[in-house]
């Protein structure tokens, strides 16, 4: 930073400042989701931020961040607060409030298709709760192996939502839920090793909601349930979802390249027809976990109408734009699913659905590597 200092004695204007500060390694790239070209930064906490960030800043108030824009607001910058912007900058604020994160922590993702309430308690935990900086970063509760608490689930046949009583215990690899806390058998127990856990308030309508995905159970005949839960504050559910991925890496022993959990690559509304030419287009709600792609009814379904695996390119699978079949009306957006023992016939809802449903599916089938679909 000294060239800026040195810059600044000759009396460098706030603005051209401001745009050298920016311009320095690390501060290319938002403070807390990695989002390129940051142009508002925190005045008091030294970090650049993007516009989505910048949001949650503004919200957490500013005893704890004064945000202004380094583009906009140049006239309302003080020495002092330029001087804090030079002093820290994002790669030291990291390295202070980002000293040791857990590995289960999932981290926002650049961009505004992160979970807001994920977002939000990042940012929280970060500056708010400073939880992840040396002298805290061992005490965190939610990495204890064990957790409680009450849950609202969606029951399977209704649209009711219940408070239930949900218990984490490692030791038994379980996360079971009780119909109140004095109850001694549970409602049911959900085997945390092929868990897999996302949160969902895109299509819950909660904004602090959690899908849990439990497949092959005797119970479900070989199908995946679909359990769905909410709490009153977002800070719980993201602890919940942290024990969860804590708990999976603990007694499966996973590193921190292997997956814990993983969010869905994609979810959406698609239209799809069956084999037979005659067959009408149904629209279903579909949801690409990995390498398998469930329909569904409606989005809060506890169990899949169907489940196609989709294997690597080199096994005969195959993304396809437009239908292969000549004998259908061909749809607006329609693509193809080919596999090795039948097509599936899809129409997506707009050019950006369809463009987006290309690209997702072209990434499953040209990956060999699981890794990336965390």
């Amino acid at each position: 930073m000294t060239s800026i200092k040195r810059q600044s004695d000759v009396r460098m204007s706030t603005g051209d400042q401001l745009a050298l500060i920016a311009k320095q390694p690390g501060n290319d790239r938002c403070a807390d989701c990695t989002a390129p070209d940051p142009d508002w930064a925190s005045a008091n906490l030294g970090v650049l931020i993007c516009i989505h960030c910048c949001g949650v800043h503004r919200k957490i108030g500013t005893h704890i961040s004064q945000v202004k824009s380094i583009k906009l607001d140049d006239k309302s910058w003080t020495e002092p607060m330029i001087e804090t912007l030079m002093g820290m900058g994002n790669t030291m604020s990291n390295e202070k409030y980002c000293h040791h994160v857990p590995t289960a922590y999932m981290r926002p993702r650049a961009g505004e298709d992160t979970e807001p309430v994920l977002r939000e308690q990042w940012i929280r935990a970060k500056y708010e709760r400073k939880e992840f900086v040396a002298e805290a970063s061992k005490d965190l509760a939610y990495l204890a192996g064990k957790k409680k608490g009450i849950l609202f689930k969606k029951g399977k046949g209704n649209k009711d939502w219940k408070a239930r009583w949900f218990v984490l215990d490692v030791s038994s690899r379980n996360l079971s839920y009780y119909k109140s806390t004095s109850s001694d058998q549970p409602l049911g127990t959900l085997p945390l090793v092929h868990m897999n856990a996302c949160l969902a308030s895109a299509f819950t309508q909660h904004p602090h909601s959690m899908q849990l995905s439990v497949p092959d159970t005797p119970k479900t005949s070989g199908r995946t349930r679909n359990i769905f839960v909410y709490s009153e504050k977002g800070q719980d559910i993201v602890e919940w979802l942290v024990a969860i991925r804590h708990a999976r890496q603990e007694f499966l022993m996973l590193s921190a390249g292997d997956l814990m959990t993983s969010d869905f690559i994609k979810v959406g509304y698609l239209h799809k027809t069956g084999p037979n030419p005659s067959h009408g287009w149904k629209k279903r709600w579909f949801v690409l976990d990995g390498r398998k792609l469930r329909y569904y009814d409606h989005p809060l379904d506890p169990f899949e109408i169907h489940e196609i695996s989709i294997g690597h390119e080199s096994e005969g699978f195959e993304i396809i734009d437009g239908l292969t079949d000549s004998r259908r009306r061909a749809p607006q957006y329609g693509l193809t699913l080919k596999t090795p023992s039948r097509n599936f016939y899809l129409n997506a809802t707009s050019i950006p659905d369809f463009d987006s449903w290309m690209e997702a599916l072209k990434r499953v089938v040209t990956t060999e590597d699981e890794r990336v679909f965390s």
